[in-house]
């Protein structure tokens, strides 16, 4: 199917993409987002399942989800750290935000969000949450996308007012199977969304990158504590 490629492509650094695409595969594509992050899951169940010791599984996780996101999500995280963070006017951080070199927030964020994401693949061996969660990730930030303005046109654009219902059923296992950590993940993708509409006036494919990658967290970091001894 044209649209599935198309939500493999545009969330992962597979070669699928179809050869001729427009406006209205790019919005059926949004259904399919959900697959799309399934498909980064299973390496990460498989790594769970494996003899190794967590913090080699983590490590090797770590690197596939980059890896296998071409680094995408990382990067918009990145960019908005710099124009969102700090005491600027609107106009400086509009102008950060398209500006390719990283500030100090940048690292310090990008540099928090790695340990966070490392010290929470050791804690998570699960592999059904593994194979699940970014599934719900690359859900999540779509109904926010729908809900607040854009800085103007791109990749947000051109999936904006795709078919995210239809999405969502392919999302629900998660948040019916792990309720805390999918709510913390939506919130986390909220927060961002509106930090990025107070700050900025609206969302872009940064943002969107960076509710994914901090949904992302948030979902491991709610199950350690769900799970966890104490809890």
């Amino acid at each position: 199917m044209k649209a599935l490629r198309l939500a493999l492509a545009l969330l992962t650094v597979l070669p699928v993409a179809p050869a001729e695409v427009g406006e209205r595969e790019f919005k059926r594509s949004v259904a399919f987002f959900p697959l799309a992050g399934y498909l980064l899951g299973l390496p990460l169940a498989l790594l769970a399942l494996s003899p190794l010791p967590p913090g080699i599984s983590a490590a090797l996780g770590v690197a596939l989800l980059l890896g296998l996101t071409g680094f995408l999500h990382l990067d918009g995280l990145l960019d908005l750290a710099d124009a969102l963070l700090g005491a600027r006017p609107k106009e400086e951080r509009l102008r950060i935000l398209k500006d390719p070199h990283l500030g100090a927030f940048a690292f310090g964020v990008g540099g928090v969000y790695l340990l966070l994401l490392f010290q929470a693949l050791a804690l998570v061996r699960d592999p059904l949450f593994l194979l699940l969660f970014p599934g719900w990730a690359r859900f999540a930030f779509l109904p926010f996308l729908h809900r607040y303005p854009l800085l103007g046109p791109g990749m947000a654009a051109l999936v904006r007012g795709g078919p995210w219902p239809f999405a969502l059923l392919l999302a629900l296992p998660f948040p019916l199977l792990y309720p805390l950590p999918a709510l913390l993940g939506l919130l986390a993708a909220w927060g961002v969304a509106r930090l990025a509409w107070a700050r900025l006036g609206g969302l872009n494919g940064d943002a969107l990158g960076a509710m994914i990658a901090l949904c992302e967290v948030a979902n491991l970091l709610g199950y350690a504590l769900w799970k966890s001894p104490s809890g």
